[in-house]
């Protein structure tokens, strides 16, 4: 009996020890993203810019892309036309280009900008009319004016946003649309020395939009310039139990300039174990290559929260637990079966040997 019970002692501990390393497994899908422009003969309106001869890029480029001087004055044109039966407002907005999660560039003002590294927005030197009535049928250009006062160095990013309703005959407003034309402004070339390079001021633990658990680790770009072809390696390591790792890594990402993101790594199945860590971050770009490391902490509290909501380390969990404790209770089993066999025969040779 005492070596039954030694070895169910040997298995709950096993049991603790998977709980505790938080095995499971995680699975990564990759989904493609498009936009949908309306066809022509739902659009409130069609657009097309017209863009300068000396446009960086030449006109095929489809955007923007100009070479601004200090104290310059520039007027550039965007084409409209109302394919529709009734007179449209169009209305006429200027974003600063920021930066989604995980390295994609947003030109419709979906995120705020990061004050402290954008002290000078490009907005603010761009003018778009507020409100442009085009009546139906009509073609009209929408005039944008840059103007500069002092001098600056790298890249402001831009865009145009041009928004109008959409009517029905059937219903009043139904939809609205927005389109976004790029407006890139360059000043000076900045040099390999005024570069601050990417920088990760901190991590969180948090719930993507999708609803999937993430340790995610915030990112400065904090130099005036596109970081193009961006790839970014994230390893988390504990410094106390060194295999367990947490890993990710973005391809041919695109970062605006002066602007903060996220990147997530995901938990998937995984339990996120609370310690200190070693985080290594290297990234490659158009531009340099650069490599960071640093200690981070993630909290107890950080991690119950976490693993108390992730639906997929719970659902692993709960068949580690359930596998476990069949696993026990047919161990246990035959260790009561040999015991009782041995039993059976001890008893039989008592018996034989009165």
């Amino acid at each position: 009996m005492r070596k039954y019970w030694r070895y169910v002692l040997i298995m709950t501990m096993l049991v603790g020890m998977v709980l505790t390393l938080g095995i499971g497994t995680a699975q990564a899908a990759k989904k493609k993203s498009t936009i949908k422009l309306p066809a022509a003969n739902k659009a409130t309106f069609m657009l097309m810019p017209e863009l300068p001869k000396d446009n960086i890029g030449g006109k095929q480029l489809g955007y923007f892309n100009l070479h601004i001087k200090p104290n310059q004055v520039k007027t550039i044109r965007i084409k409209v036309y109302n394919p529709t039966e009734h007179t449209i407002n169009i209305y006429g907005q200027v974003k600063d280009a920021t930066t989604n999660d995980n390295a994609s560039v947003d030109y419709l003002g979906s995120h705020a900008n990061n004050q402290q590294l954008l002290k000078k927005p490009g907005s603010r030197l761009v003018t778009v009319p507020k409100k442009t009535s085009l009546p139906a049928g009509a073609t009209k250009r929408i005039a944008i004016k840059v103007k500069t006062n002092d001098g600056f160095k790298g890249t402001k990013a831009t865009a145009i946003n041009l928004s109008a309703d959409q009517f029905n005959q059937k219903s009043a407003v139904k939809n609205a649309y927005r389109y976004a034309i790029g407006l890139i402004l360059n000043g000076q070339q900045l040099g390999k020395k005024d570069y601050r390079y990417l920088e990760s001021p901190s991590i969180k633990t948090r719930f993507t939009k999708e609803g999937k658990a993430a340790i995610s680790v915030k990112l400065n770009n904090p130099d005036p310039v596109y970081l193009e072809k961006a790839k970014v390696k994230i390893k988390l390591q504990n410094q106390k139990w060194g295999f367990i790792q947490y890993t990710t890594s973005v391809k041919n990402g695109k970062v605006a300039p002066n602007t903060s993101f996220y990147v997530d790594l995901l938990l998937g199945g995984k339990r996120l174990v609370p310690g200190t860590y070693d985080m290594t971050l290297t990234t490659k770009n158009s531009q340099y290559t650069k490599t960071i490391h640093k200690d981070v902490l993630i909290t107890a509290s950080q991690a119950k929260y976490i693993n108390g909501l992730n639906a997929a380390y719970l659902r692993n969990r709960n068949w580690i637990l359930g596998g476990l404790a069949i696993t026990l209770v047919i161990i246990g089993g035959i260790f009561f079966r040999v015991h009782q066999v041995r039993k059976r025969k001890r008893d039989l040779h008592a018996k034989n040997g009165k």
